[in-house]
């Protein structure tokens, strides 16, 4: 962490029952401010991790907000008392529009902090890029954002339906707030299959040692979704590669960013799957593989080339 000192601002969450969302403003400083990027962050982590990347991004004259989602960082903090465990966003099927709009309604609060005058875009990895595709579909909350990226995505998964099945019944009969424990091994079991000699089951998170040490030393990271958790992940899934998202993208300029050693991202070719079918669909999307490296790109020894890349599309 670079120790960064963010603005925190606590609203109420859109699955309501008295539960809070926390977000963090954080301001550049920079003479020319040239825009305001929201960071969705991914599954089993929280804004606090993109420090360093927000760093740059302030230094490039962009200010930065965020929010931890429900179930993660500051966010499962304040509503732990409420009995909501970590990895989970809250039940029904709605759970999965409210954590939209729970990002959507930082959005608004972020309008009023920095004012209407300059352009807003959005940033998503992993988990937090199949909510930001989910935005790019959807035109009511499209439209207020200039340019979007999506980092280490997911590609086709034509076994969506049947892990929705697997995850519906376990919310029926393991209850919805007990840990996922089959349901994690069935989505990531597999992920250091390609791994010469792993010392972690998250070593395909980064090729670096180090960064792995950090993310499981670190009590808010890597933890086990809950079943309801993974319920409303799986029902983001399916919607990012249904016919109806790919019929109303949104036309603006779209950027994914990822590497060949990534198995989120099928080791690249899930993603590319996903860019010519954009494509096809008249998007705007531009793309760079970073080459053999894992899921975290910014947590990888390329970082600083990814940063700069990731500041020189946004300025565009």
């Amino acid at each position: 962490m670079n120790g960064l000192v963010p603005e925190s601002v606590v609203f109420d969450a859109a699955n309501g029952n008295g539960a809070k969302i926390a977000g963090f403003y954080y301001p550049s400083s920079a003479e020319k401010i040239r825009g305001v990027i929201q960071i969705c962050h991914g599954m089993a982590e929280y804004i606090g991790r993109y420090e360093e990347f927000i760093s740059y991004l302030n230094e490039a004259g962009f200010h930065v907000c965020g929010i931890d989602m429900q179930g993660h960082g500051k966010t499962y903090e304040l509503n732990k008392g409420l009995g909501y465990p970590k990895g989970y966003f809250g039940k029904g099927k709605s759970a999965a529009d409210d954590v939209v709009k729970d990002i959507m309604e930082l959005h608004r609060l972020a309008r009023v902090r920095f004012g209407e005058d300059i352009p807003y875009m959005i940033y998503g990895h992993s988990m937090g890029s199949f909510i930001v595709r989910t935005i790019f579909s959807t035109h009511e909350y499209a439209c207020e954002f200039s340019k979007f990226v999506f980092s280490s995505t997911m590609g086709p998964n034509p076994a969506i339906g049947f892990a929705r099945f697997m995850a519906g019944a376990a919310c029926l009969f393991g209850g919805s707030k007990r840990e996922g424990k089959l349901l994690n091994a069935i989505a990531f079991g597999s992920y250091c299959k390609r791994i010469e000699n792993p010392k972690t089951p998250g070593d395909w998170i980064s090729s670096d040692p180090e960064e792995v040490r950090i993310y499981f030393d670190d009590p808010m990271c890597g933890f086990t979704f809950t079943n309801e958790g993974f319920s409303v992940l799986f029902r983001f899934v399916s919607f990012i590669q249904s016919a109806k998202a790919y019929q109303n993208l949104a036309q603006v300029p779209c950027l994914f960013t990822y590497g060949s050693d990534d198995p989120v991202g099928s080791y690249g070719t899930g993603v590319e799957k996903v860019i010519s079918k954009m494509k096809q669909y008249g998007a705007r999307v531009y793309s760079r593989n970073y080459g053999p490296y894992r899921h975290e790109i910014q947590h990888e020894p390329v970082r600083t080339d990814y940063f700069r890349d990731v500041v020189d599309f946004y300025n565009g």
